[in-house]
């Protein structure tokens, strides 16, 4: 009988798809990678596809296998002509998230989806494989972005909030509807919500709540809104812009 894997054994030329095939046969049942027919070194595994949250995990491999690209698609939104299109693009830039930089918004060439951008994440940011420690540092993340969810110029981290955090992207699914960066900070008095004198991440949801408040506090009160673009809306009492008409301009 094979002896439990040690992680701590793991050499550094061991491919990454050996060193999580092994770890998760030690608490899981071990996960099947087949290769992906048209591309090159792109492999997919089925994690409980029939199950609400099932998905496939994609791996698009470099440096033989010694390192990768990982993104997932809920099985209820995976589509392969589309997930094909993604390939195409990923394929041919592989070693982006490993130039040195935590992240990359690139504009897709044609749209996958309904997504126009792609987001290249480090190993460190996408933690793409932090439940296999020893091939975490050498697997990156890649998966489509509406153009409205990353800022242009979002340091390290903020895009780390944007797709880990409270208000965090549903990434994986290739369907939803855009999620546009809401950065909010705030003072709204009086009313049930602590000031934020820093701009922080919220849902759009959470702006509409904010101004359904405003009218009625203090002429002191404000709100300010940032978009993707770095742009600042500031909102008072008497402000007459609709959540709609704040909201629209988050994504353009």
């Amino acid at each position: 009988m094979e002896p439990p894997y040690d992680p701590a054994e793991a050499e550094v030329g061991t491919p990454v798809l050996d060193i999580i095939t092994r770890a998760a046969g030690t608490y899981a049942p071990v996960p099947e990678f087949l290769p992906v027919n048209g591309f090159d070194q792109v492999f997919r595994c089925a994690r409980t596809p029939d199950h609400p949250m099932g998905f496939f995990e994609y791996y698009v491999l470099r440096e033989q296998g010694r390192s990768a690209v990982r993104f997932a698609v809920r099985a209820s939104s995976h589509q392969d002509a589309v997930v094909a299109g993604f390939l195409g693009f990923l394929c041919s830039r592989r070693d982006l998230a490993f130039d040195g930089r935590s992240h990359h918004k690139v504009a897709l060439p044609s749209p996958v989806g309904s997504f126009d951008h792609a987001l290249f994440c480090s190993p460190a940011l996408g933690r793409a494989c932090a439940a296999y420690p020893a091939a975490a540092a050498r697997v990156a993340t890649a998966f489509p972005v509406f153009n409205c969810e990353i800022g242009d110029e979002d340091p390290e981290v903020l895009v780390d909030a944007r797709i880990h955090g409270h208000a965090s992207l549903p990434y994986s699914d290739w369907r939803r509807s855009p999620y546009p960066a809401v950065d909010l900070r705030f003072d709204i008095q009086p009313s049930f919500y602590r000031p934020s004198p820093k701009f922080k991440i919220y849902r759009s949801g959470y702006l509409q709540k904010l101004m359904d408040a405003l009218p009625a506090t203090s002429p002191q009160s404000w709100l300010e809104v940032r978009s993707f673009r770095g742009e600042t809306t500031r909102l008072q009492p008497d402000t007459t812009m609709s959540f709609a008409d704040v909201l629209s301009l988050r994504m353009n």
